[in-house]
């Protein structure tokens, strides 16, 4: 079940944002052996002036935040920054030096599935 969300601020082609996505989510599937069918991925565009980074306006940013529940090795999640940091850079040609990505682990009684049950009553 793991939910990507990715925030960019270059001006980026409908094809970039499609192999953004897609990249994204075969990180997922290939660095932690999540199922293609749980991951979620939404891409948040920044706008010019929205952002700042190291005290400059404008400066080209990419980020990908993902939230699982916890129970992921230190290895796996290793794996899983290095595929997306790849992924951001095949789509956008931003080193991977400058992408970043956030991972939050949250237990599985915070997370609501099908039917509004916690994960933790459907066993997961």
């Amino acid at each position: 079940m793991p939910y990507v969300t990715i925030s960019a601020t270059t001006e980026l082609s409908a094809d970039q944002k499609k192999q953004l996505l897609q990249g994204a989510s075969d990180a997922v599937v290939q660095s932690i052996g999540a199922p293609v069918s749980g991951v979620r991925v939404i891409l948040n565009e920044i706008t010019d002036g929205h952002y700042l980074n190291a005290g400059e306006f404008n400066t080209p940013g990419l980020m990908f935040v993902v939230e699982f529940i916890e129970g992921r090795t230190e290895a796996l999640k290793a794996a899983l920054i290095a595929a997306l940091s790849r992924a951001g850079f095949d789509a956008t040609g931003m080193p991977e030096s400058e992408v970043r990505v956030r991972i939050i682990d949250f237990p599985n009684t915070n997370m609501g599935m099908a039917g509004g049950v916690s994960a933790k009553a459907m066993g997961r």
